[in-house]
């Protein structure tokens, strides 16, 4: 009898292989397109404010404003090269933002490598989509937009993304057992909470849940001492940036729409239950039957492949205590984002907080699948794991990649185009004339752009609201939008 033994584990593999390569060139594409990306009204009117004002209009809006020291760094360091240089510099400020995302997973194995190598049973390929899956489906399960390609919304909360799922990659691979380890993730809870009030929320949470977990295992008093900092120093800081957030911006905060959870706490609470309800079941703002199945389906198959995945992979499953305080901070953390969205404007609002929330779901999910991995038979087919992880990462690909890719194709056939049309306008904006010429883009599927209706506009003009910030960072007096 013909052993078909060799013929099936090459197969295996090879289908695993495609899957990793498929993540890591989605990942790669959406990369590509990052100097697409396109200023806002808060660019003009930031980067402007610190030209002419310089570390006092840092401070006032540090402290007064926006107390996230960690993205405002970045913000104030973004415009001091654009003012320096004279160029928008987007490409090279997301792509730096996306990088860090991106390197999270690479710095988790660069811990692990010895001991995986060494006791592991499994594949690095399975090891390697498990960790680039959700980097994947943070693109691919809804729109990236701003999140991934607005400079002053990806400081904040890009940088938050990245922090998290650099603080899930170091719990998933028990890394802070170790000294080094519990140094990263206590760097990431930092970086989150110093990043947007979102990531200080969930580093506040995270804490005091491991915190209180850490009492109750009731460790010898030297051991406890030791390890109780790596996770009250970011509890502190994200106790700290709340209050200057209350002090100041929630006083301040104008209403977005007139309803009645408008600075009303038991209202704005009430209605994030089931707006978060709805966004847990799907990723667009419609809900329809269709958009439900298709999000239900798509979840399975992610959770089963994260599953599968990290059991092909022989690495001991993290404790489920570490895994429970995750996930129970990650729903407090989407709650918490609804209700304040609620709670300041008067409704949920910016696509950038669904966009986050959105990628938050995918790690909640990611977390799920590890801990049911602690429900599973003794003994495990190793060859029987890696065909059902390879099995739903493919069909997880299958959902999505399809009709991202002729996005993607759009956007790059109008790259030239979009670069064109911004470099012609800055040049307009420079040159020594009183009034300039703006150049529209093509609307992009991907990196999608931000629509000023065409028209000569003077300092006057009262709407688009962003006409007169151009005008005045530029320092001219007359505006043409062009098509």
């Amino acid at each position: 009898m013909r052993d078909f033994h060799p013929i099936e584990l090459l197969a295996r593999r090879l289908l695993s292989a495609i899957s990793l390569v498929i993540l890591l060139a989605m990942i790669a594409l959406h990369f590509g397109l990052v100097n697409l990306g396109q200023w806002a009204i808060d660019e003009f009117l930031v980067i402007n404010t610190y030209r002419d004002k310089g570390w006092t209009a840092f401070v006032d809006r540090l402290i007064g404003w926006s107390p996230r020291p960690i993205s405002e760094v970045l913000i104030w360091a973004y415009a001091c090269l654009v003012n320096w240089i004279h160029k928008p510099l987007i490409g090279v400020f997301l792509g730096s933002l996306w990088l860090t995302l991106i390197s999270a997973p690479l710095i988790s194995f660069l811990q692990i490598r010895k001991t995986f190598f060494s006791e592991a049973r499994g594949s690095l390929v399975f090891l390697s989509v498990f960790a680039f899956a959700p980097i994947a489906l943070f693109l691919l399960g809804h729109s990236p937009g701003e999140l991934f390609y607005w400079p002053v919304g990806a400081a904040a909360y890009l940088t938050t993304l990245s922090a998290i799922t650099l603080c899930f990659l170091q719990l998933a691979f028990n890394l802070t057992e170790y000294h080094v380890g519990r140094v990263i993730t206590s760097s990431s809870l930092i970086l989150a909470a110093g990043s947007s009030e979102t990531g200080a929320f969930f580093a506040v949470v995270f804490s005091c849940l491991f915190l209180t977990g850490m009492s109750v295992d009731a460790f010898r008093a030297s051991f406890f001492q030791r390890k109780i900092l790596w996770c009250l120093v970011p509890a502190l800081i994200g106790i700290g940036i709340f209050g200057l957030l209350m002090q100041n911006r929630v006083r301040s905060q104008e209403a977005a729409f007139a309803t009645a959870e408008y600075h009303s706490l038991y209202l704005s609470l009430k209605a994030a239950l089931g707006e978060s309800l709805k966004e847990y079941l799907v990723a667009g703002q419609r809900l329809s039957t269709r958009s439900i199945l298709l999000g239900l389906l798509l979840k399975a198959c992610f959770f089963l492949g994260i599953r599968y995945c990290w059991l092909s992979s022989g690495i001991k499953v993290p404790r489920r205590q570490v895994l429970l305080v995750f996930a129970l901070s990650i729903i407090a953390t989407t709650y918490f984002s609804v209700a304040a969205s609620y709670y300041g404007y008067g409704g949920s609002t910016n696509d950038r907080h669904h966009e986050l929330r959105q990628c938050l779901v995918i790690l909640l999910i990611a977390t799920v699948a590890l801990l049911s991995c602690h429900y599973h038979a003794p003994i495990c087919d190793m060859q029987k794991l890696e065909w059902l992880g390879t099995i739903f990462v493919f069909i997880t690909l299958v959902l999505v990649v399809p009709r991202r890719f002729s996005a993607l194709m759009h956007d790059y056939r109008n790259y030239s185009v979009c670069i064109e049309n911004r470099n012609n306008s800055w040049n307009s904006g420079l040159s020594d004339a009183k009034t300039m010429i703006w150049l529209s883009a093509p609307q992009g599927k991907v990196a999608s752009k931000y629509v000023i209706v065409p028209g000569m506009y003077n300092l006057n003009s009262k709407s688009p609201a962003c006409v007169v910030p151009m005008m005045h960072f530029f320092q001219k007096e007359g505006l043409e939008i062009r098509p």
